[in-house]
């Protein structure tokens, strides 16, 4: 496994999905870089606004048309994303200008746990890589507008496959009765359908699937069962015509009558090979691959039905 992935794997373990500065090198530009930048935080020109931060969660950022996922805090941490809150995002390419957004789009408010934790997904068109800022617009019914920065990194090459490339051919586990499904996943009430084909066997078949990585029993954010069931309850709607596979990112072990991850000498959940294969920085992840085998569309953390229903419509043929 490469460095940047072990380093992803244990972060994921320890911490979960909103705490993303270990999961990996998410820049192909110095951090530091970003304090050249007159207006855009790290550059000395910028007041604070305590009560409203923008965070960034998504571990990594790529050229092309790329997923972002934000969430909103004050200075003490505690959340600000809610439904009555609804945000403008503007995009700025850093390196050709600090005052001129590239693009503008709105935020959709999505829970991750209801009623607890929450973000803002949007896309985005990002020409290159390098440092990028973006510029939020908080608005709230009977109270003023507040408006925030925050920079991140665009990749050139992200550890995840790029949207048009071939997908890895990972020989994935299968399994057609209930108990040898039970000893390769930890969903409570699996769907039979989603381990009948490994990932290799779906590309030779030259139909569109779904390809979700997710541990509902062990995984540390809160997230990774909710991203099953939501894959789960649009997969339906698409029956015939899209295969879909549910991978677990750990090795598993029964001891004692318990599935348990299998850990390696520091104590970290050891990663499936399909895991590396695929570069997953964190889990839950969720792929579209179409026809051709190519990666259409994906997801970090949970693909939500409208989400993942717009992909598979266009992957179809």
């Amino acid at each position: 496994m490469k460095a940047a992935s072990r380093r992803g794997w244990a972060c994921v373990a320890a911490i979960g999905l909103l705490l993303v500065a270990c999961s990996g090198p998410a820049a192909s530009v110095a951090p530091s870089d970003a304090g050249q930048y007159p207006g855009w935080p790290g550059s000395g020109t910028v007041v604070a606004n305590g009560d409203f931060i923008p965070v960034i969660v998504s571990a990594e950022v790529g050229t092309g048309h790329s997923r972002l996922m934000i969430t909103l805090q004050d200075d003490a941490g505690r959340s600000l994303a809610a439904p009555a809150v609804t945000v403008q995002e503007r995009f700025f390419d850093l390196a050709a200008s600090t005052d001129t957004p590239v693009s503008q789009v709105d935020g959709t408010f999505r829970w991750l746990i209801p009623d607890t934790k929450a973000i803002y997904t949007s896309s985005a068109d990002f020409a290159r890589a390098g440092e990028w800022g973006i510029e939020v617009i908080g608005q709230e019914a009977g109270k003023p507008d507040r408006t925030a920065r925050a920079t991140f990194s665009v990749r050139e090459k992200t550890d995840t496959p790029a949207i048009g490339a071939d997908a890895p051919p990972s020989d994935t586990l299968t399994a057609t009765d209930p108990t040898a499904i039970a000893a390769i996943s930890t969903d409570t009430a699996p769907d039979p359908a989603f381990y009948g084909l490994s990932v290799k066997g779906a590309i030779a078949t030259d139909k569109p699937f779904v390809l979700v990585f997710a541990t509902p029993l062990f995984c540390t954010s809160g997230t990774c069962g909710p991203a099953l069931d939501l894959v789960k309850q649009v997969a339906p709607d698409y029956a015939g015509r899209v295969t879909f596979i549910h991978v677990e990112p750990y090795l598993l072990q029964v001891i004692d009558g318990r599935t348990q991850p299998k850990l390696d000498a520091l104590g970290h959940p050891q990663p499936v090979r399909a895991a590396v294969e695929w570069g997953l920085p964190t889990e839950p992840y969720v792929f579209v691959v179409d026809a051709q085998g190519k990666v259409a569309a994906k997801f970090e953390g949970m693909a939500y039905p409208d989400e993942l229903t717009a992909a598979l419509d266009a992957a179809l043929p």
